[in-house]
């Protein structure tokens, strides 16, 4: 028996599985080098086309998995003879030799199947980027928040292979990618977040939120004014954290000059001296920062900036300071240390948005009760 016919009958008792899965980009990849031949040929468009029907059965036979041998080797003979009618054997030469070569790869790659070892699908940068981010999110519903923040990173290098200079805002990285199945803005606040939750019991993941944080600022640099302070925070944290204070406050008094009119700014610096360190407050650190805010006479969400404030004299046990502040606010005082806003006539209410309560910092106690920081708590699930 010939060695075709022998191909022919084990094809005929193995039976390949009509399981489809993920688009194998580079299998069909190998076929570009017959198409380029067979546009090569020099034939009038209409002609031409009736040899791509044949490339394009091919593609689709084989771009998902579930495709047959036998059936791809009829196609590419099939080709072969369609190549013989419209041009003559010397024309036809280059694309003969592409499909034997592509003939040969397939043969190989069929052999490792029926040996029962299945060639790695080999991905596209963007889908290793979904399928880590992916792996990171699934980790982390199981509470493994380290293992969730190893795969974040690796996916983190892979994003940065795809950023070109010219995508300088994570919107324009998302439209340059649309395939991508998750909000990569989304995902970049979730993996600064969980770096610091990671770093709490390891602090090389604090090292790693610096380094995120950092490059994330210098990969998209364009991003609106609410992402640059957010994470422009962040790195002051993760500085802070790791012992380096006078890194962190240069930091913190940069952002400030150039962002002198946010209050969140302000609040983030403020928030490092009496909300994180259980053992050393310095309440009137964060009250200077915080009353610097208020001179600005246009600074954003100044109400915020009260409410810390306020939050802060609590703390602090200066309650004529607290008074004063609370009436700005609109609270009036109980003999608790518990403030309650002013409600207004019936007249004037309106329906509660269905909303958590106000916009709240990273490490103020979660509005749910919880007893644990916002960011520990609540934080991801509110930014969704």
């Amino acid at each position: 028996m010939a060695d075709d016919e022998r191909t022919v009958s084990r094809d005929r008792a193995w039976k390949a599985s009509t399981d489809t899965g993920r688009y194998d980009r580079a299998r069909v990849a190998r076929l570009q080098p017959i198409v380029e031949a067979v546009n090569q040929v020099g034939l009038p468009v209409d002609r031409l086309r009736k040899l791509r029907g044949i490339l394009n059965a091919l593609e689709i036979q084989i771009e998902d998995g579930g495709d047959s041998p036998e059936v791809n080797r009829h196609l590419l003979e099939t080709l072969r003879i369609a190549l013989r009618h419209q041009v003559n054997e010397q024309q036809a030469q280059p694309a003969f030799a592409a499909i034997d070569t592509f003939s040969q790869q397939e043969s190989e790659r069929w052999v490792q199947i029926r040996a029962g070892h299945t060639p790695i699908l080999e991905l596209t940068v963007e889908e290793q980027l979904n399928d880590l981010i992916q792996q990171g999110s699934e980790l982390l519903d199981k509470s493994r928040t380290a293992d969730a923040c190893d795969q974040w990173l690796e996916a983190w290098e892979k994003l940065k292979q795809l950023v070109g200079p010219e995508l300088k805002t994570i919107e324009a990285f998302e439209l340059a990618y649309p395939d991508l199945t998750m909000s990569i803005f989304n995902w970049c606040s979730d993996m600064e977040m969980e770096l610091s939750n990671a770093g709490l019991r390891n602090p090389r993941y604090l090292d790693h939120r610096l380094r995120f944080v950092r490059e994330a600022l210098a990969v998209f640099p364009d991003e609106d004014t609410d992402h640059q302070i957010s994470f422009r925070r962040a790195e002051s944290e993760a500085l802070w954290e790791l012992g380096r204070h006078a890194e962190a406050e240069a930091v913190f008094a940069a952002m400030i000059e150039r962002y002198p009119e946010e209050g969140w700014g302000y609040i983030g610096w403020s928030d490092i001296y009496w909300l994180d360190d259980e053992s050393s407050k310095e309440y009137s650190k964060a009250e200077t920062i915080l009353k610097r805010a208020l001179t600005r006479t246009s600074v954003q969400d100044r109400s915020d900036v009260l409410e810390r404030l306020h939050d802060l004299y609590v703390e602090w046990e200066k309650p004529k300071e607290r008074a004063f502040i609370a009436a700005q606010l609109g609270y009036t005082q109980r003999p608790s240390k518990s403030p309650i806003r002013v409600v207004p006539p019936p007249s004037v209410l309106v329906p509660p948005k269905m909303t958590s309560p106000r916009k709240r910092g990273r490490n103020e106690p979660c509005w749910c009760g919880s007893g644990k920081k916002y960011k520990n708590c609540h934080l991801r699930q509110d930014s969704q």
